[in-house]
């Protein structure tokens, strides 16, 4: 038995009684049937935040846990949804869905908007039908996809945005005019930034309700190989998805990982060039300090997408069905 906090197995004093010899905690192992009992009053209910700065690795110095739900809970891992905020800023809360192998944090993935959330939500729910138990793909991709009405909206409104600003140089956001600079316009008015890349190729900032959650399979993804994801956030600079990928050297295997890239614009802006090296691809990074989140069990989807659900209810960012 190892312990929860030191992550070091623990000396057996008497039966089922261990001791650590690090921090000198004393702990009953439960048996299997305590651990079902506590396992099902744990799963699905809404929890204090204290009690995930009690139980696991959470420091109030960054970031303060009002309350969250633990969507599945062994031995060595637990995953969570939590609802959090800036210990300076108490208003501006967030939701993070927490990886947790004991005590040690092992993945996590904050969303900061309701139509993120939305998104994640939604892009779950349309993996969970399109892959089977063993995340083999079992939905259709691309164009076999039939485009909804919606789809086709969002799409002409894009096209829309792209023709005003290659024609008279309408900033995406406020609608009022551009200035050209080396190799982006600029917005004097709002600040926002269209970046120039290559014969009428633009980057700019799409807004989380516009993107239409189709099947993707080009990601700026290291090591691993994607199945199909799909966006569920796309701004210039950060860029949010969810994919199933496997390795090469064992294809057979496959899990769900949640994906968050950002790249630096200092240099694309003053020289119109992307920042290339081994740790990014396409220009874009991982970002620091999210690790692997990952689901291997296909189950876990369902129970995740009901956490998220509720934690939407709780903050009041409402979620229609």
């Amino acid at each position: 038995m190892k312990c929860p906090s030191c992550n070091i197995e623990m000396e057996q004093l008497v039966d089922n009684i261990f001791q650590c010899p690090k921090c000198r905690k004393i702990i009953k192992e439960k048996t299997k049937k305590e651990e079902e009992i506590a396992k099902e009053e744990e799963e699905g209910e809404i929890k204090d935040g204290e009690y995930f700065h009690s139980n696991y690795s959470l420091n109030k110095q960054y970031e303060i846990c009002e309350k969250g739900i633990i969507v599945d809970k062994s031995q060595y891992y637990t995953l969570a949804v939590l609802v959090c905020h800036s210990p300076y800023i108490k208003d501006e809360k967030y939701v993070r869905i927490s990886w947790w192998k004991g005590y040690q944090h092992m993945g996590m993935f904050k969303i900061y908007e309701k139509d993120v959330l939305i998104n994640t939500i939604r892009a779950l729910e349309k993996i969970d039908e399109s892959f089977d138990e063993q995340w083999n793909w079992i939905g259709k991709y691309g164009k076999k996809e039939p485009k909804t009405k919606e789809q086709l909206e969002k799409e002409k409104k894009l096209d829309i945005i792209k023709y005003r600003i290659l024609e008279h140089q309408t900033c995406p956001k406020c609608q009022r005019k551009m200035e050209k600079m080396k190799s982006h316009y600029e917005c004097q008015y709002c600040g926002e930034i269209v970046i120039l890349e290559g014969y009428k190729q633009l980057i700019f900032n799409v807004p989380a309700r516009e993107l239409d959650l189709r099947f993707q399979s080009n990601f700026p993804i290291n090591f691993y190989l994607p199945v199909s994801g799909i966006t569920i956030k796309w701004l210039m600079g950060e860029w949010k998805a969810l994919a199933v990928i496997y390795s090469k050297d064992n294809p057979n295997k496959k899990w769900l990982r949640f994906y968050w890239w950002t790249r630096d614009l200092s240099t694309i802006l003053k020289t119109g060039q992307r920042v290339m090296s081994e740790s990014s691809q396409m220009g874009w990074s991982l970002q620091k300090g999210v690790s692997s989140p990952n689901i291997y069990d296909k189950k876990l989807v369902k129970e995740l997408i009901s956490a998220l659900k509720k934690i939407a209810k709780e903050i009041g960012w409402d979620f229609k069905e």
